[in-house]
């Protein structure tokens, strides 16, 4: 076997195939404006989707069509909304945080 020399990795590093730290490659591409506040959306359509449920079953109960315990919908309703607000709050956040970081056209 033959042991690559430190010219041949450089260069395989220089080409893109072999990069030890890719966050400082200049070749890697920007990635898209929704990838830094992904975590908070998938939050908050989680949050309303259990609203939504939490309403659909308050609505179900007071019609009489189902036998659920009262309990259900006020806990699906205030955990839809703690989730809806924690991605609410959670975006300027992450702005403030990539303005800091001096990714200032990051966010529009």
């Amino acid at each position: 076997m033959r042991m690559a020399s430190s010219e041949e990795l450089t260069e395989s590093s220089v080409l893109g195939r072999r990069v030890p730290c890719p966050e400082l490659d200049p070749n890697t591409p920007e990635p898209p404006r929704w990838a830094y506040i992904h975590k908070p959306i998938i939050i908050m359509v989680m949050g309303a989707l259990m609203l939504g449920a939490g309403v659909v079953l308050i609505l179900l109960h007071s019609s009489g069509v189902t036998d659920t315990p009262h309990a259900t919908a006020p806990v699906c309703l205030s955990i839809g909304m703690m989730f809806v607000v924690v991605g609410l709050v959670w975006i300027p956040i992450l702005k403030d945080k990539q303005r800091r970081m001096g990714h200032l056209d990051v966010f529009g």
